[in-house]
């Protein structure tokens, strides 16, 4: 074993070449490698490769049947069909009972018509007198009075009015049910006119209906050809 001032004089000996060829070194103008640098960035996309070989078929995979899901909304309703066949005809029904034989006279009725022949003219908002029956079939058909130019209503049901008057140059006249007036009807001319109307009422029982004039009543009462007539009759009873 060699002595230790032998070791110690090595290892010095050793620590001065390595410094001194350090030194060399840095004054020949090379450093110590430095600290590495960082990542620069990415580079382009290289060119497209080649198209590889194709795979193995791959065999299709069938799952389990899944549960039965909620029903969904009714959809809208679809167009109409084309109209079908006509069906068989149905058995025959059982025969009604038998009627009774038509009379007539069995039938509810109701008329009047009257004309005026009083030769004054009717006074203003009046009701106007027709004081002579038209039509005369006897006690079997005999029409309805009528009561200082009043028809007062028997049946109850719906009826049908006329009149005809005659005027000269204009007449304004008010049907009348009761106190109310139904409908006003004027008409006018420059000589001689016959003004004529209707109407259809509902009376009940105990109902009346007359004619009245208005201020326009230029009726004609002096020549003896005029006529003035009001006509009435049940068209049907509601009762």
């Amino acid at each position: 074993m060699a002595p230790w001032w032998l070791s110690c004089s090595t290892a010095a000996f050793l620590l001065l070449v390595h410094i001194g060829l350090v030194v060399t070194q840095s004054c020949l103008g090379g450093g110590v490698p430095g600290i590495p640098g960082t990542h620069g960035p990415n580079g382009n996309n290289g060119p497209k490769g080649a198209r590889g070989d194709p795979g193995e078929a791959a065999q299709p995979f069938r799952g389990h049947k899944g549960s039965t899901g909620l029903p969904g909304p009714p959809g809208r309703p679809g167009l109409k069909g084309d109209m079908g066949l006509h069906g068989h005809p149905g058995t025959p029904g059982s025969p009604g009972q038998k009627g009774s034989p038509f009379n007539p006279s069995n039938q509810q009725k109701s008329f009047f018509s009257h004309k005026r022949v009083i030769p004054q003219a009717p006074q203003v908002d009046t009701d106007i007198h027709f004081d002579s029956e038209i039509l005369d079939l006897g006690d079997r058909f005999k029409g309805e009075s009528m009561t200082e130019g009043k028809f007062t209503c028997v049946i109850t049901g719906i009826y049908f009015f006329s009149y005809h008057l005659s005027a000269k140059s204009r007449v304004c006249l008010k049907l009348m049910k009761g106190s109310e007036s139904s409908l006003t009807m004027c008409d006018s001319s420059e000589g001689f006119l016959v003004t004529s109307g209707s109407a259809v009422l509902e009376l009940r029982a105990g109902e009346t209906v007359s004619l009245q004039t208005t201020r326009y009543n230029n009726i004609v009462t002096s020549q003896s050809s005029t006529s003035h007539t009001f006509t009435g009759f049940l068209v049907s009873p509601t009762e």
